[in-house]
């Protein structure tokens, strides 16, 4: 595994690995079998998950994240600015004011209560948050604002609404949106 493969999983992943590798040493476990697990493991799905390259644009599925500390912890692992696509009925989006201010250069806001994300992150991000009536129009909008080397990751940052029965459904849907952009 390169440092490139374990960077890649994030710093979640990547805390976890090395805690693996302590407990494994003191268990004096082989090093091949060590180094084969980090190369077999695979990431938490929904969770800052990769899901494909478009037109050199990174697109992530994070629709886990059901809470603002969880997407706080995601926009950590990226170390790269980053389009968001989150949903308007997250209450406590200034609580992510620091991780925004960092690292994310728009923001896509899926819903009719998009006025306190605009209240919040307007002046911030240059007026740069956009409204979208659905997780689809969201995915085709990311595609237009991208350049290549931008990453978009979708964070709701709230639980699951009624378009959708569970946060995997959710992440489904977007996976298979960012698909049908091919």
């Amino acid at each position: 595994m390169t440092l490139e493969q374990l960077a890649r999983q994030g710093r979640r992943t990547s805390a976890m690995t090395t805690a693996a590798t302590i407990t494994s040493k003191m268990s004096q476990i082989r090093k091949e079998s060590i180094k084969q697990a980090f190369c077999d493991f695979e990431n938490v799905k929904y969770r800052y998950e990769y899901v494909d390259v478009v037109d050199g644009v990174t697109y992530y599925d994070d629709s886990a994240a059901c809470s603002t500390e969880a997407t706080w912890f995601s926009f950590d692992n990226l170390h790269q600015s980053v389009i968001w696509i989150t949903y308007a009925d997250n209450r406590d989006c200034d609580e992510l004011m620091a991780q925004v201010k960092k690292y994310v250069k728009t923001i896509i806001c899926i819903g009719d209560n998009t006025e306190r994300f605009h209240s919040v992150y307007d002046e911030i991000l240059k007026d740069k948050v956009i409204d979208c009536s659905s997780l689809e129009e969201a995915v085709r909008m990311a595609s237009r604002i991208s350049v290549s080397d931008d990453n978009v990751m979708f964070s709701p940052a709230t639980h699951v609404n009624a378009d959708y029965n569970s946060y995997m459904e959710r992440g489904d849907s977007f996976k298979q949106y960012v698909h049908n952009l091919k």
